[in-house]
C-alpha cells in the first residue's frame, strides 16, 4: 500500500511554536491572548501590513525556527507501524525553496530534511521512509500531480484545497486531518487526529505493533505481551525481554483529545517519589513521548477488592508521606493537579461546566433526572455550603501552604496487594497541587471505593491530624462534601457524552461493552449519589 502524507502541520506540529516566534520577533505583545495557529493568523491579519508579517512569520517559523518543531501526536506510532507492515510512505509537501520576505534566505526544504533526519525519519529500524520518497512542490498543482504519478492509495493532508484541486487523482483515498465538519467535504474521511488515522487505514492497534513500540524505546527484543484489561482510559500491557524481566508498558490517552500531559507527570512524579524515599509505587524505567508510552516496573499482586484496616493505615500512612514531602520541597518545580479545587468557586464552576455537557442530551431518563433530581438538589446544597465560606475564601485560591501533593485519583482501585500484604499504589497522572479536602472527600465518594461506615470515620480522623496546621480544613470538609457527593454524580455520567464510550471501549477493548446496559447503571448510582447527599444535606442547618 502507498501512503502519502503532507509534511507542514500534518506531520510536524508548530502548535505553539507559532507564538513563540511572534513573541520573539515582536510581532505581537505579551498581552495579546489568543490560542493557536489560526487564532493568531487572523489577528495578524488585522494588523498594518499584516498578510507581509503573516508570510513573513511562517518563513521563521519553517526555515530559522524550524528545529523547534515537535512531532505531531500520535504520528510517531503510524509512521512505525506502516515500516513494520512494509507500507510504502511518500512525504509532499507544497513548500517553495525559500521564505518570503526572509532576508537570511534560509532554505526551507533543506532545514525539512534536517528536521525529519533528526527525528530519525530515514533510519531503516525507526520509521524506514526512502529519502527519495521525499518531494517538495512549488505550487498546489504540482503537489496534485506528484500524487497522481506516484499512484498513492492514500493520502493526507490538513488542507482541504489539495483536494478540491481538480486534477486531484479521483481514486486516491482522501483523509483531511483536522477540526474540519465532515458534512462539508463530500467524498472526503475527516479525522482530528493520528490516531483515527491510525485505525482508519491500519485498523486496530495489534500486539505486535505495541512489541515494536516498546522494542524501538527499550532497544530490547520483546518476546511477550499481554494486555491488562480495566486501566481507565489508558492501556496498560505486561511486557517481559529475553531475559524475563517484566514490565507494565502504558499507552496515554490521545493529546489531541485529551491535551494534559499525562506522561510526562506520571513519570516524573515516580521518580520524584522514589528519590524522596517513599517505595510503595512502581518505579520508572523509560518513556518515549513521541509515542505517548512509558515503561514502568511490573508489580505482581492482586487488587484490594474488600480492603481491611491494615490497607486503610497503609493508604493514610501514603498521604502522609506525600504531606510531609509538600512541606519539604521547591513548591516551584510540581504543576497543580489535575482538576483541582483550590477555591469554593472553582468547586462550583466545575460542577457547572459538567452539568452544562449533560444537559445538552437526547436521553429523556438523563433529562428527567438532571432536571427534577440534581438541580433542586445542587442548589440547596450550594447555598447551604456557601453559608460557611467568607467571600474572600470563596474567591481566592488556597495560599500554597495550605495545599498538598495529591494523586487527584487515589484509592483502592488504584493499587496492587503483593504477597505480604504491602500495597503499592498505582497510577499518578493527574498528580500535583491540590487542596487536601478534594483528597479526603475523593477518597471517601469515589464509585471504586468499597468502604464501610467504620473506614470511613477512620479514614476522615486520620485526614483531620494529617492537616491540623490548617484550622479551617475541618470547616471546608463539611461545607463541601455534599458537593463533591454530587461532583461524582456527574462524574459517573461520562458515558452519556458524546465519544466518552467509544473511549473507555477502545482503552478496554471489551467485546461485552454494551452502552446501553452500562448508561443504565451509572444513572442509578447518580441516583443513589443523589440519595446519600439529600442526607447530608438535610443534616446541615443555618446558625
Amino acid at each position: 500500500m502507498k501512503i502519502g502524507i503532507d509534511f507542514d502541520n500534518t506531520i510536524a506540529s508548530y502548535d505553539t511554536l507559532f507564538h513563540e516566534v511572534a513573541l520573539r520577533e515582536n510581532f505581537i505583545s505579551r498581552r495579546w491572548s489568543g490560542c493557536g495557529k489560526t487564532e493568531l493568523r487572523n489577528y495578524l491579519r488585522t494588523q498594518p501590513h499584516g498578510e507581509k508579517t503573516w508570510m513573513k512569520l511562517q518563513g521563521l517559523v519553517y526555515g530559522k525556527y524550524m528545529h523547534l518543531a515537535k512531532l505531531m501526536p500520535n504520528v510517531a506510532n503510524f509512521l512505525l507501524s506502516c515500516n513494520v507492515r512494509n507500507h510504502e510512505l511518500f512525504i509532499i509537501s507544497h513548500k517553495t525553496e525559500y521564505g518570503h520576505y526572509d532576508p537570511e534566505q534560509i532554505p526551507l526544504r533543506k532545514k525539512a530534511l534536517k528536521w525529519m533526519d533528526a527525528n530519525r525519519f530515514f533510519d531503516l529500524e525507526y520509521f524506514g521512509i526512502d529519502k527519495r520518497n521525499v518531494f517538495f512542490a512549488d505550487t498546489r498543482e504540482e503537489k496534485v500531480e506528484k500524487i497522481a504519478h506516484l499512484k498513492c492509495n492514500w493520502f493526507i493532508d490538513d488542507l482541504p484545497e489539495v483536494f478540491e484541486e481538480h486534477l486531484f487523482p479521483l481514486e486516491v483515498n482522501k483523509i483531511l486531518f483536522g477540526s474540519y465538519e465532515p458534512l462539508i467535504f463530500s467524498k472526503i474521511t475527516v479525522l482530528n487526529s493520528w490516531e483515527k488515522i491510525f485505525k482508519n487505514i491500519l485498523g486496530q492497534t495489534t500486539d505486535k505493533d505495541i512489541t515494536t513500540w516498546a522494542n524501538r524505546m527499550m532497544g530490547k527484543p520483546i518476546h511477550h505481551i499481554e494486555k491488562i484489561a480495566g486501566r481507565g482510559n489508558s492501556k496498560v500491557y505486561k511486557i517481559k525481554t529475553t531475559s524475563e524481566d517484566a514490565y507494565a508498558l502504558k499507552q496515554y490517552p490521545n493529546m489531541v483529545t485529551d491535551k494534559r500531559p499525562r506522561l510526562t507527570t506520571e513519570f516524573n512524579t515516580l521518580q520524584l517519589l522514589h528519590q524522596h524515599n517513599i517505595t510503595h509505587v512502581p518505579k520508572s524505567i523509560e518513556k518515549s513521548e513521541e509515542l505517548n508510552i512509558g515503561l514502568y516496573e511490573w508489580i505482581d499482586g492482586e487488587n484490594v477488592v474488600q480492603p481491611n484496616l491494615d490497607d486503610l493505615e497503609q493508604a493514610i500512612a501514603f498521604v502522609k508521606q506525600l504531606h510531609i514531602l509538600s512541606q519539604n520541597i521547591d513548591k516551584n518545580n510540581i504543576n497543580i493537579a489535575s482538576e483541582c479545587c483550590l477555591s469554593f468557586d472553582e468547586l462550583v464552576n466545575q460542577i457547572d461546566n459538567r452539568l452544562l455537557k449533560l444537559e445538552n442530551n437526547s436521553f429523556q431518563e438523563l433529562s428527567t433526572f438532571i432536571e427534577t433530581v440534581f438541580k433542586p438538589l445542587w442548589a440547596e446544597a450550594k447555598d447551604k455550603s456557601l453559608f460557611y465560606w467568607s467571600i474572600e475564601d470563596r474567591e481566592n485560591l488556597l495560599p500554597i501552604e495550605k495545599q498538598t501533593l495529591s494523586p487527584s485519583d487515589f484509592g483502592f482501585h488504584n493499587s496492587i496487594k503483593m504477597d505480604d500484604g504491602s500495597l503499592t499504589f498505582l497510577d499518578f497522572d493527574y498528580f500535583g497541587w491540590d487542596d487536601p479536602v478534594k483528597l479526603t472527600a475523593d477518597f471517601i465518594w469515589h464509585p471504586a471505593m468499597n468502604l464501610d461506615k467504620d473506614q470511613k470515620d477512620i479514614w476522615q480522623k486520620a485526614m483531620l491530624k494529617i492537616f491540623n496546621d490548617d484550622k479551617y480544613f475541618e470547616d471546608r470538609l463539611n461545607a463541601t462534601m455534599p458537593l463533591y457527593g454530587l461532583r461524582w454524580a456527574l462524574i459517573i455520567l461520562n458515558e452519556f457524552l458524546p465519544g466518552f464510550a467509544d473511549r473507555r471501549k477502545e482503552a478496554g477493548e471489551s467485546k461485552s461493552y454494551e452502552i446501553k446496559k452500562v448508561r443504565e447503571i451509572q444513572l442509578k448510582k447518580a441516583h443513589t449519589y443523589c440519595e446519600k447527599v439529600k442526607i447530608m444535606v438535610s443534616q446541615v442547618t443555618f446558625a
